[in-house]
């Protein structure tokens, strides 16, 4: 069982909905956010959607976090907590909106 910052490494986090290229290539994250989002990512995940149970005083801490963060927006207190807070807020739903006025159809044109 291989630890970092903490938490237990699992197998290597991809999300490739948001980020096709990788954490590295989006231009959103450091090199360093990106490697330990890569190993420990998975794990975080897993803790907040509580499909694993926490296996120390860091993960409990964590979660506690994720629960806090979902009431209310919550700034994190160490490096993961704030990677997880700006991936979290990457990957939020964000509306588009164009600028791109519609034109009349031809079905339009000819009911005037």
């Amino acid at each position: 069982m291989k630890l970092i910052h903490g938490f237990i490494a699992e197998d290597p986090f991809y999300d490739d909905v948001h980020f096709p290229r990788g954490f590295s290539k989006s231009g959103n994250f450091t090199i360093v956010e990106s490697e330990l989002l890569t190993q420990i990512g998975k794990r975080l995940f897993m803790l907040e959607q509580g499909s694993s149970k926490p296996e120390n005083a860091v993960e409990e801490q964590f979660v506690q976090f994720c629960k806090a963060q979902n009431e209310r927006e919550l700034e994190g207190q160490n490096q993961v907590e704030l990677l997880w807070t700006k991936y979290k807020k990457l990957t939020k739903f964000k509306p588009f909106h164009s600028l791109n006025g519609s034109t009349p159809t031809q079905l339009d044109q000819q009911e005037n």
